[in-house]
């Protein structure tokens, strides 16, 4: 496959989604306040989710003939996040930024879904929908926690 276009869309997915993961571990780490003990071990899961996600993004650019982004030079050139800073962080404050960061991750997923729909390549395309998906039910779980 020669479209170069979905191909660094992808690979800035893969970027982002490495500093997401960076992101999550800070908030997991420097986590404080009354909702620790229920945000803690979430983030625990959200960290396996991007993980996953990062491996499967990255084999599927493998799988079309290209190489994955594959240093934090190159992730942070082109990633749609901001970093967040070491402080401490109070679990609504943590939620939030989460919160839009995955609103970021779904509008990323968005732009490689209508790429891949343009190329016929369904298996990208159902690759890139689960995991939109599962931002769409984030977004959606996290605002009701923050209401």
């Amino acid at each position: 496959m020669e479209n170069k276009d979905l191909v660094f869309q992808m690979n800035k997915f893969v970027g982002d989604l490495h500093v997401f993961k960076t992101k999550v571990h800070n908030f997991h780490w420097n986590l404080t306040g009354e909702h620790f003990f229920v945000i803690h071990p979430m983030l625990d899961g959200i960290m396996g989710e991007i993980d996953a996600q990062i491996d499967s993004v990255a084999e599927r650019i493998l799988m079309i003939g290209h190489r994955p982004f594959g240093s934090l030079e190159i992730y942070l050139k082109h990633t749609v996040l901001a970093e967040a800073e070491t402080k401490a962080y109070p679990a609504k404050e943590a939620v939030k930024l989460m919160l839009e960061d995955f609103k970021l991750l779904l509008a990323e997923a968005n732009i490689i879904m209508g790429i891949a729909e343009k190329e016929d390549d369904q298996e990208t395309l159902t690759l890139i929908t689960d995991i939109a998906a599962l931002y769409q039910k984030h977004i959606w779980m996290f605002g009701a926690w923050l209401a």
